[in-house]
């Protein structure tokens, strides 16, 4: 017993002895940072680069709104706009549903060639009528 006792101590005063020089270091002052070895000032022919917040900054942007909603769909033109980002067969069904819900709802399904994307064709059909219902990714 005595033997363990004899070894554990030498073992703790080692431990002790080794984290010494890591405790006197926890009390040390940070030296002062050195001046930047680099020029300030640009000589001719170097580039200058600008830093740039990482963030990012954005202007301020007015808020316009969303647009007003129909009252009612009642004798409107609704378009179905099918963007392909998820479930197919549940974007093509919202029309004929849709339809069935409201008999004299002119509704018509358009499938966007591009996926997540609407080209200018495709946008003047939008705007033609006087909703838009749009589908991706549900």
């Amino acid at each position: 017993m005595k033997k363990k006792v004899t070894i554990l101590g030498f073992i703790f005063l080692a431990l002790i002895l080794a984290a010494m020089p890591f405790m006197a270091a926890c009390g040390e002052e940070e030296p002062a940072p050195t001046t930047p070895t680099t020029p300030t000032t640009p000589t001719m022919g170097e580039p200058v680069y600008t830093v740039m917040d990482p963030r990012g900054t954005e202007p301020p942007r007015e808020y316009s709104g969303i647009n007003p909603r129909l009252d009612t769909l009642s004798g409107k033109k609704v378009i179905v706009v099918n963007l392909h980002g998820g479930n197919e067969d549940a974007i093509r069904s919202v029309a004929p549903e849709l339809e069935a819900a409201i008999p004299d709802c002119q509704v018509s399904l358009l499938e966007c060639e591009a996926r997540w994307a609407v080209n200018a064709a495709e946008w003047e059909q939008i705007e033609a009528n006087d909703a838009a219902i749009f589908g991706h990714d549900y």
